[in-house]
C-alpha cells in the first residue's frame, strides 16, 4: 500500500472518460468555446485495463466515471458496463444530464445506482446563459427518469454571485422536496480564474451561501465521512444539504482521490498541473508494468498539497 506521511492514499479513482462537452460554462471555460476530445483519448477497453490495473495497485474501491461530459463520447456504454463488473464496492457517474433520456436504457442495464446531475439553475434564461448549451427541461426529464430507476440522485450546484446566487433557495426546494441532496460547489480558481481579477467578485463562501440558506431554513453541521468532500449540513425534518468548501474548509489533508484522464495521464492533485503517463504502459507484461506503475503512483501521491492552491489546468479535461 503507497501512503504519505498524511496517511494519505488512493481510494477513490475519478475516470474521465472524454474531454469533450456539450456545454460551454462560464464558470469552466473562457471564450464560450465548447471542450473538444483530446489527442489521443483512449478506447473503453484500455481505459477499464487502466482501472483494473490501479485497482491492483493501490486497492481502490471507488469509482467515479467523469468528463468533460461522459454521455457525449460512444465509449459510455462499454466503459459503464464494463466497470460495474470490476469488484468494487461503489460506482457512480457525474453528468449534465442533457443525454439522460438516450442512455437511460444502457444506465438501467449496468444496475448504476448512484449520480450526480450538474445544474446551477432552475430558470431557463439562466440556465442557457451560464451552460451556453443544451435545454434545461431536457436535464429535468433525465433527471425525473434517473429518480424513476431507483437511482440515488445529487445535484451540483455551482453559486457565482453575478449569476445564480438568487436561485440557491429554489434549488434547495426543489431538492428538499424530491429528496435529493444538494451539494453547493465554490467556485475553483481553476484555469482561466486562476488568476482572474473576477474571481473574488463571482467567488461565494460557505459562509456567505449558509447566510443566504439560513434566510429561510435553519440547519446543524453533521457528520460526514472522513474524506468526504462536503461539509453536510441537517435541515430537521427536511433533509441534507452539502458544501464542497474548495476555498472555505479544504479537504486536502484527507484527500484519497486519483484522476485518469481520458488520454492515460494520471492526475494526484487538482492544485498540481503534474501528470503521469500511464496509457503507453498498458501493453507492458505484467511483471514489467506493476512496478513501473507502483513508481508513477508514488510520485502521483506526492503532488497531494497540503491545501487548494488551484492551477492552471482546466478542471474539466482531467475528470473534476
Amino acid at each position: 500500500m503507497i501512503v504519505d506521511r498524511l496517511g494519505r492514499r488512493f481510494r477513490n479513482l475519478r475516470v474521465s472518460l472524454t474531454a469533450a462537452c456539450n456545454y460551454a460554462c462560464t464558470y469552466c471555460v473562457p471564450d464560450g468555446k465548447r471542450l473538444l476530445k483530446a489527442q489521443n483519448e483512449l478506447p473503453a477497453n484500455e481505459l477499464l485495463k487502466a482501472v483494473k490495473l490501479l485497482q491492483q495497485a493501490t486497492g481502490i474501491d471507488k469509482v467515479r466515471i467523469t468528463g468533460g461530459e461522459p454521455l457525449v463520447t460512444p465509449k459510455f456504454d462499454e466503459f459503464l458496463l464494463g466497470v460495474m463488473d470490476l469488484p468494487l464496492s461503489d460506482v457512480s457517474l457525474t453528468t449534465n444530464g442533457q443525454l439522460l433520456m438516450k442512455k437511460k436504457d444502457v444506465i438501467r442495464e449496468s444496475g448504476l445506482r448512484r449520480i450526480n446531475i450538474s445544474l446551477d439553475t432552475l430558470n431557463p434564461l439562466r440556465f442557457k446563459q451560464i451552460a451556453r448549451g443544451g435545454d434545461l427541461e431536457t436535464v429535468l426529464q433525465g433527471l425525473d427518469a434517473m429518480l424513476e430507476l431507483g437511482l440515488k440522485v445529487k445535484i451540483n450546484m455551482v453559486p457565482v454571485r453575478s449569476q445564480n446566487i438568487n436561485d440557491v433557495v429554489p434549488m434547495l426546494d426543489y431538492c428538499l422536496e424530491r429528496g435529493i441532496e444538494l451539494r453547493f460547489i465554490e467556485l475553483m480558481r481553476m484555469g482561466h480564474l486562476l488568476h482572474s481579477s473576477g474571481f473574488a467578485n463571482d467567488f461565494v463562501s460557505m459562509e456567505a451561501l449558509l447566510d443566504v440558506i439560513g434566510s429561510k431554513y435553519e440547519f446543524e453541521r453533521t457528520d460526514a465521512p472522513y474524506d468526504s468532500t462536503a461539509v453536510r449540513y441537517q435541515i430537521p425534518e427536511a433533509g441534507v444539504f452539502g458544501v464542497i468548501a474548495n476555498e472555505s474548509e479544504p479537504f486536502c489533508k484527507a484527500c484519497t482521490r486519483l484522476r485518469l484522464a481520458s488520454d492515460g495521464f494520471l492526475y494526484g492533485c487538482l492544485s498540481s498541473s503534474n501528470k503521469h503517463d500511464i496509457g503507453s504502459l498498458l501493453e507492458l507484461p505484467s511483471h514489467r508494468l506493476l512496478p513501473k506503475l507502483q513508481g508513477i503512483l508514488v510520485q502521483a501521491l506526492g503532488d497531494k498539497k497540503l491545501a487548494f492552491e488551484g492551477e492552471v489546468t482546466v478542471m474539466k479535461l482531467i475528470g473534476g
